[in-house]
């Protein structure tokens, strides 16, 4: 019964472990395996530290679980009486696991190569719609398992032309993503988020060669609410990024630190953390205006092989002012076994040996209704560079807390960006700074496009990469 509980859902025909529980023969012959997994804690894959906050889908194994699981394997894992409930079932996975769905999208076919190095692929799905919907769920069926990293996506409002890609800073609201262990996405009763007609569903892939070459056919399956079953309520999505990150060589525990300051109440749903091969550990925090804290998601060990949203069981209030406050710690040594060069410095980039701070979010606006939306997003993420350098947290930047790329940037020019010439680069510095680099990559881009030949566009300023 814990095993039906808790693992068939992954471990059965046609799912995503590597082989099926189906009957009693099956499962005692993989009891050592089952043994070590679950005392090395590497499953259920499920690592929110249970002693902080509760979640929904929680598919940690309880103490009581765990003893007697262990205890059965100890004991030899002996049948016992009656008839067998895994083998009484004939459990196969179900082709779309959350039903029949409303729309299929088919993102287009990728031949991932034997060997080598895939850049992100950037394709895009022309928006069949041709009235606005409200997206309820969403699930995204890769082909390739082992050569597909992950998959996002984001409406856009208009198609690109002929030979453009469909970059991430043309996107606006998600119609879901992959990534192993996150498949679907279901959003609350009586909350959904907007899809137009017309327009394109931009995509980012991250393929990843793994011996052999093979053509992947990812879908992406769309549910809607019913016309009139609109929802009152709006999901967002953003997230909370550092691509500032400069890890040292040889460094077991180097702290990174970024956050996102709400300018308007808030209700958050999930938080997705990611990073890469030297990823550790992560946590996220909550400082309320006054200064409180409280820590809302904690991963002691963070496992670059499994990657969910962890929504939590109760939406967390975020009031105006308030700071989601992430934190990741990397293992830049070679006491991390995956580590590929422990004698790097490791800056943000796409690919896994690279680095990522990168943590979703999924929320909404409490003021907001489906009939009545606003737009503050675009004041909660102006304010995104500010969260990646004000390391110390106090609403400004200084000189010694610039790194990265922009930091560079930012040195290059500090008494320009440094208005008052006071040290220190407060919200109004920063928000001049951005609009001049706004207009120049606007001037930039229409330069481009009316060059021969035509130039792909340029990638977003915020990466969005990283699921």
């Amino acid at each position: 019964p814990i095993l039906e509980a808790k693992c068939v859902a992954c471990h059965e025909e046609g799912g995503i472990g590597p082989f099926a529980m189906n009957n009693y023969a099956m499962v005692k012959g993989f009891s050592p395996m089952i043994r070590e997994v679950i005392r090395t804690d590497r499953m259920p894959p499920y690592n929110a530290d249970p002693h902080v906050g509760k979640f929904q889908d929680d598919k940690n194994l309880s103490p009581a679980e765990i003893k007697t699981l262990v205890h059965w394997v100890d004991e030899g894992a002996p049948r016992g009486e009656g008839k067998d409930p895994l083998g009484a079932k004939h459990l196969v996975a179900p082709e779309w696991p959350l039903g029949k769905p409303d729309l299929v999208l088919n993102v287009p076919a990728y031949t991932i190569p034997a060997t080598g190095v895939v850049d992100y692929q950037h394709p895009f799905v022309v928006n069949p719609l041709t009235e606005g919907k409200w997206l309820r769920a969403s699930t995204v069926k890769v082909e390739q398992r082992q050569g597909v990293h992950h998959i996002l996506t984001g409406y856009m409002t208009e198609v690109p032309k002929p030979g453009q890609q469909a970059f991430e800073n043309k996107w606006g609201v998600s119609v879901g993503g992959y990534a192993v262990g996150a498949e679907s996405e279901v959003a609350p009763k009586n909350v959904g988020s907007y899809i137009p007609p017309g327009g394109a569903i931009g995509i980012q892939a991250h393929y990843t060669p793994f011996g052999k070459q093979v053509v992947d056919h990812s879908k992406i399956a769309l549910y809607f609410y019913k016309d009139n079953e609109k929802p009152g309520l709006v999901m967002h999505n953003s997230v909370i990024v550092n691509n500032a990150i400069v890890i040292p060589p040889n460094d077991p525990h180097h702290l990174e630190t970024a956050y996102l300051e709400f300018p308007h109440d808030a209700l958050l749903y999930a938080a997705f953390p990611h990073a890469h091969y030297r990823g550790a550990s992560s946590n996220l925090w909550i400082r309320y205006p006054d200064g409180k804290e409280k820590l809302l998601l904690s991963l002691p060990r963070y496992d670059f092989s499994w990657q969910r949203d962890y929504t939590f069981a109760e939406p967390i209030k975020v009031p105006a002012g308030s700071k989601l406050i992430a934190h990741f710690i990397y293992n830049n040594s070679k006491s991390n076994p995956n580590n590929p060069d422990p004698n790097k410095t490791v800056v943000w980039g796409d690919q896994s040996w690279e680095e990522m701070f990168y943590m979703a979010i999924r929320y909404r606006w409490m003021d907001e209704t489906s009939s009545h939306m606003n737009n503050y997003d675009q004041a909660l993420n102006n304010d995104r560079i500010m969260g990646m350098l004000d390391a110390n947290i106090d609403g400004k930047i200084e000189k010694a807390e610039l790194k990265g790329q922009i930091g560079d940037m930012m040195t290059k020019y500090w008494g320009m960006v440094d208005a008052n010439h006071d040290g220190s680069v407060d919200k109004v510095e920063l928000a001049a700074m951005q609009k001049m680099m706004g207009a120049q990559r606007h001037h930039r881009e229409a330069a481009a496009t009316d060059a021969k030949p035509v130039a792909p566009a340029t990638a977003a300023a915020t990466p969005t990469a990283g699921k």
